[in-house]
């Protein structure tokens, strides 16, 4: 017999009423019997003033709960131990009786601290598993195409210096420990998980064919607005001792902007085998890393919680898989034309960040004057954090697929979407930005709610620029218009979302759905269950509305949850055989 769970319920909240271990234990266990249709039965065997234990039978299993009572300090605690003999990994009945033993008991305490869960750790232990598996397909994947696209020194000659600064630093005393890898290049092996996708989606420039540096000035062209004329004028100025501050960040903008992307490691190297687009992947590759990070720190993990995180990791593992096939199959039979553009691949040259005279402005007057990247990305970063919020709303919810997006907002497009596993029924958003960066300019972005691809509503956020002017008398910019940002319809849109999922999404259980196909559309999506609020009858398909035919237990009358020709349920089958 194992050890499996121990928690501890920490001081009363009522200290009027004396505490019975006795009384409380069997009121727990009775209330545990009838709300818990599994139980069986329950005995207490072993009883004391401050311990009492006693077995209890769910299905065919057999459990051990002991109830420890602690005074110490004037705090009261009640710690309790279940143990058992069965694997707790996929032990459906350990984990209803954990859960409906704490919730049974939560209302009476004050505080409840989960000290010891075997199956959460088995879970986590399996879930890593998945995780390494995950994250070493996708690594050999980055290696393998950019190896044969780039040359073996790919990461050396590609990468930028922040990247290989950082794991250059890390690897070098882990090579000092490791003795035997000492000579091994193991940067790619040890790189974080969302530094993988940097790598994806990395770009390098080149600069543009015309260019300041082959740029003939008109006659009597003004200087200051030419990038050519201000280019020379900058250089001059700091060779004659000027120090860079002062044109760091327009001599960054002029040189930007003469500049234009010369290899997209994802469009040129990843994109034809990948069977999805750079933004859906990122957007799974997020989840996922969510996801790695709440098992990778010992995080408690439910039954459901299990299931949802090893579906999304099995999803995406056979996502990568399919992409290293598919560029295998590809390179053994195009060996020769992999050589040839390793042989004539170009150095690359890093970019600087953007910078833009308008930020003189604005650091001059205290207003916000953006251009229209920073208030496309300002949109971007409020419409993503409503589609987190609602995802981390339903993240227990295994019976949808939850899609986020990043927009582009360059045009209209989809940025989130929830699709019902079992119901023919889904809702998508759409986003439509309008930009003016101008002074006092105001940008908008139309937000489209779609249930069934029927327009539900739409929503609207703005954001209006500030604006100054340049005063004579104090010879700087003093503000005229404050920046102003109005997101009010993300509030309405979420709740517009999170009522089409009540009203029309509901949430259905594995347990609720049969284990055979609907006889007319083939979908596991038949409704077996009496109880989940659906005024649904049994045998009816959830996607296509067919009422299947079905069998019911010849001893108990519940219905028989297979296309087998069996008579009896599992249950009745257990129960008859023992007997």
């Amino acid at each position: 017999m194992s050890d499996l769970v121990r928690f501890v319920m920490i001081n009363q909240r009522n200290l009027k009423f004396n505490f019975s271990l006795e009384t409380y234990t069997n009121t727990i266990l009775t209330k545990l019997k009838n709300n818990l249709e599994s139980v069986k039965g329950f005995q207490f065997y072993s009883t004391g003033m401050k311990t009492r234990k006693c077995s209890i039978i769910i299905d065919v299993h057999e459990y051990y709960i002991s109830f420890t009572h602690i005074l110490s300090n004037g705090n009261s605690q009640l710690k309790v131990d279940i143990s058992g003999t069965y694997l707790p990994l996929l032990d459906q009945n350990l984990h209803d009786l954990k859960i409906a033993l704490k919730n049974e008991m939560i209302d009476y305490w004050e505080q409840c601290l989960w000290l010891e869960d075997r199956q959460s750790e088995a879970f986590s232990e399996n879930l890593y598993r998945s995780i390494h598996s995950v994250e070493n397909t996708l690594r050999r994947l980055i290696n393998t195409i950019l190896f044969y696209r780039l040359g073996g020194d790919w990461w050396e000659k590609y990468m930028p210096t922040n990247l290989k600064s950082t794991y250059s630093r890390r690897n070098d005393p882990y090579k000092k420990r490791a003795r035997s890898f000492q000579d091994v290049h193991t940067n790619l092996m040890s790189i974080d998980t969302v530094d993988l996708v940097k790598i994806l989606t990395f770009k390098t420039y080149k600069m543009k064919e015309n260019n300041l540096f082959n740029y003939l000035p008109m006659e009597n062209e003004y200087p200051i607005k030419n990038s050519s004329q201000r280019f020379k004028y900058i250089m001059s100025d700091l060779l004659n001792g000027q120090k860079i501050e002062l044109h760091g960040p327009e001599l960054t903008t002029i040189l930007k902007n003469e500049m234009e992307i010369e290899i997209d490691f994802w469009r040129d190297f990843f994109e034809p085998w990948f069977s999805c687009n750079s933004r859906e992947f990122q957007g799974k590759w997020e989840s996922f890393s969510d996801d790695r990070n709440h098992v990778a720190h010992n995080k408690l993990i439910d039954f459901k919680l299990y299931l949802k995180y090893k579906k999304s990791m099995e999803h995406l593992l056979e996502l990568i898989e399919d992409a290293e096939k598919k560029f295998n199959n590809h390179l053994s039979l195009d060996m020769d034309k992999y050589i040839e553009e390793l042989e004539s691949m170009a150095v690359i040259t890093d970019y600087e960040t953007q910078y833009d005279f308008s930020k003189k402005i604005s650091e001059e007057s205290g207003v916000q004057i953006l251009v229209k990247e920073e208030i496309m990305d300002l949109f971007k970063g409020k419409i993503i954090e409503a589609f987190d919020n609602i995802r981390e709303d339903i993240y227990s919810r295994s019976d949808i697929e939850v899609t986020i997006t990043k927009p582009t907002l360059v045009t209209t497009e989809i940025a989130f979407e929830i699709v019902h596993n079992y119901f023919n029924n889904k809702l998508h958003v759409d986003v439509e930005a309008y930009i003016d960066s101008s002074e006092a300019g105001g940008s908008h972005v139309k937000i489209t709610l779609y249930y069934n691809n029927e327009v539900e509503e739409r929503f609207y956020i703005t954001f209006t620029n500030g604006a100054a002017h340049f005063d004579e008398e104090q010879g700087c910019y003093l503000p005229f218009i404050q920046e102003e940002l109005n997101i009010s319809g993300l509030d309405k849109l979420e709740a517009e979302i999170h009522y089409i999922l009540d009203a029309h999404m509901p949430e259905i259980e594995n347990d609720e759905i049969a284990d055979f196909p609907c006889e007319d559309c083939g979908r596991y999506t038949v409704n077996i269950s009496e109880f989940n609020g659906l005024h649904i009858d049994i045998g009816t398909c959830l996607y296509c509305n067919h009422t299947n035919h079905f069998k019911k237990c010849i001893h108990c009358g519940d219905v028989i949850n297979s296309a087998e020709t069996n008579k009896a349920c599992d249950s009745c089958t257990i129960h008859h055989t023992m007997v």
